[in-house]
């Protein structure tokens, strides 16, 4: 049996801890070892706790930190989308989407003359050639479409709301009139892959078309609350 050193009360040989007081039956060596380990045990609680702490504020600070930068960009690139996309507004009014084709189709004529003009021995180049002005009219038309989709979506909501069905016929076409294009070129150089080519992506228009809208229509739902705040 042993006695217990604060109160007198006997407890078993095997006892670590007094039964009526609590106090701990072992030396004093081991007294003080356990109340080290006890002291080493909450000094690293509550060097957890800070360093959590510290890293809890660290995340706040680096998320709200992310979230100005993000804030600045968007505003940045509204702006900058500001200017690129009304320059031709600003000058010319509703004129300005035709304006813009013209100046593609200017462009795009300029493209095949230096093809044309860097190539004049060149039978390859000078079939490709012909086969992009054959279809440089519908390109603008093409081209007509899409500058103007972007500028009635700004001007009135109703047609944004259609914006996306435009698109998906814009860029449906678009693939068409490139079907077209590889097939000529199939024809005029007798190339089987190309003639493969063509027919595959002109069976995939509808799968295209309904590919495209769905899009549109999430980037639309998306920008929803973007452009309701503009409008307020």
């Amino acid at each position: 049996m042993v006695n217990c050193s604060k109160c007198g009360k006997e407890n078993s040989d095997d006892a670590l801890f007094c039964t009526h007081c609590g106090v701990s039956l072992r030396s004093d060596v081991g007294a003080t070892i356990e109340q080290h380990a006890q002291q080493f045990a909450q000094n690293m609680e509550t060097a957890g706790k800070r360093i959590g702490d510290q890293m809890t504020q660290t995340a706040k600070q680096l998320q709200k930190t992310a979230q100005k930068e993000a804030q600045h960009f968007e505003q940045r690139m509204d702006r900058l989308g500001k200017r690129t996309e009304n320059w031709s507004e600003r000058i010319f009014g509703p004129v300005g989407p035709l304006v813009e084709s013209f100046i593609f189709l200017i462009v795009f004529r300029l493209i095949i003359l230096v093809m044309e003009y860097m190539n004049r021995g060149t039978a390859e180049v000078q079939i490709v050639a012909g086969i992009l002005l054959t279809y440089i009219l519908p390109l603008f038309a093409l081209s007509i479409l899409s500058n103007y989709t972007q500028y009635l979506s700004r001007k009135f909501f109703q047609i944004k709301i259609f914006s996306p069905l435009f698109y998906a016929v814009f860029f449906t076409l678009f693939c068409w009139i490139i079907s077209r294009m590889l097939h000529d070129a199939s024809t005029n150089f007798t190339n089987a892959e190309l003639q493969t080519a063509a027919v595959s992506l002109e069976n995939s228009l509808p799968t295209i078309f309904v590919f495209v809208l769905l899009i549109g229509y999430v980037i639309l739902i998306l920008n929803l609350p973007k452009d309701k705040r503009k409008r307020q």
